[in-house]
């Protein structure tokens, strides 16, 4: 079905910056929309997304010449003419995945399903869709920090009760244990703008709260502990890495890491090294838990063409990096048959879209991380999420 219009404007994401909210009208008269989060500090192999737009209605006569003139059908057609206009340089990734979205969401209305299901026949099927396994960020770090980062971007509880509304209740009450705690001790604490806290604590010592909250509420035996090293932003130059007051080799530091992990029971280590350092990747392999797995972010950038198998078991799934919904299904494809497992992730700076809720099921997706369980832009996506959950569990 083709577009007959294509509107832009900027709206305030969820750290009150500006970014794009796309509407796409379809020739049966159904609308959708779409709009991009932006990231406080990209990966250097992210798709480049366009300048801070100004708040309220956009003109982009190029995007929609290039959409509406009769010959669009489909949404890899409609994926492909935005990927044209990235490289032409007439469109960032927030561009193309704001209208990409919002084409998803026209199509799934016009065939009268719901955007899951939609983007599921897109996928083609290589998982069953399921509900994923929650990491809820209880602690930010690193570059959510003023000055250079020292330490892990993210400290996040796994919660893994069988069901999604009591691993909700879990975290929560994990989440708030841990906030009383800090605040006993340091007194009111603000919120990154991915709703984790921000303490005057290394990463360790994060970690030895976290541990200490999960105790507290009696729910050691159904929660691992996760973090996101987010490593490109440690690194000082090749093969060394800024953590705490040290400066670390790569072997020194995969020992570090590989020891936090057994300390605390995680489950989840996310872009342990810059996607680079390829020593860093092999000395932690075999030092790691058998329970704990890696999952590559800035080291595959949600393109399939970079897709290694035996650096990582996993790779994070992030609609922004890809710029389109083709090219986000396209990975999760690729990381599929490769035989990794799949984590859905928000940004920094977030919308009220909850498309990769969505996006999770589709794909089967084992893990999601929506930021921690306070805000409206994050509470939106765990509701999403509950939505989801009776969709998937209907007979």
């Amino acid at each position: 079905m083709t577009i007959t219009a294509v509107r832009l404007r900027g709206i305030l994401d969820s750290r009150a910056r500006v970014t794009l909210e796309a509407e796409v009208t379809l020739a049966s008269g159904h609308t959708g929309t779409g709009s991009a989060p932006r990231a406080i500090a990209p990966g250097r192999l992210e798709r480049r997304r366009g300048p801070e737009p100004a708040l309220g209605p956009i003109t982009a006569p190029a995007v929609s010449a290039a959409l509406t003139d009769g010959t669009v059908q489909g949404q890899q057609q409609c994926d492909t003419r935005l990927v044209g206009l990235h490289e032409a340089g007439e469109a960032g990734s927030d561009l193309t995945l704001a209208v990409s979205l919002a084409h998803a969401r026209a199509d799934a209305a016009a065939r009268g399903i719901p955007l899951h299901t939609h983007l599921g026949q897109l996928y083609g099927g290589l998982t069953a869709p399921g509900l994923p396994r929650l990491m809820v960020n209880v602690f930010s770090g690193g570059i959510h920090r003023t000055g250079p980062p020292r330490g892990f971007q993210q400290v996040m509880v796994l919660p893994a009760t069988g069901r999604l509304h009591t691993d909700i209740e879990v975290a929560d009450r994990v989440f708030t244990a841990a906030h009383r705690s800090v605040e006993r001790r340091f007194g009111p604490v603000t919120l990154s703008a991915s709703s984790g806290l921000m303490v005057p604590l290394d990463s360790a010592e994060q970690l030895d709260l976290l541990q200490a909250a999960v105790t507290e509420t009696g729910h050691t035996e159904v929660c691992t502990l996760g973090v996101d090293v987010a490593a490109e932003h440690l690194l000082t130059e090749p093969g060394r890495y800024r953590f705490g007051d040290r400066v670390l080799t790569a072997p020194d530091f995969a020992d570090h890491l590989a020891g936090l992990a057994h300390r605390f029971r995680m489950s989840f280590l996310e872009d342990p090294f810059d996607a680079a350092d390829d020593v860093g990747w092999a000395r932690l392999r075999g030092a790691l838990p058998a329970t704990t797995s890696v999952v590559g972010d800035d080291l595959f950038a949600t393109d399939a063409t970079r897709i290694e198998p035996g650096k990582a078991d996993g790779i994070l799934l992030k609609l922004s990096q890809a710029g389109t919904v083709t090219a986000t299904l396209a990975a999760a494809a690729a990381a599929r048959r490769a035989g990794m497992l799949l984590s859905v992730s928000h940004r920094s700076g977030e919308t009220e879209d909850t498309a990769m809720c969505d996006l999770a099921v589709a794909v089967g997706a084992e893990l999601i991380k929506v930021g921690g369980p306070r805000r409206g832009d994050r509470l939106a996506k765990y509701n999403q999420l509950l939505r989801l959950d009776e969709s998937v569990a209907a007979p």
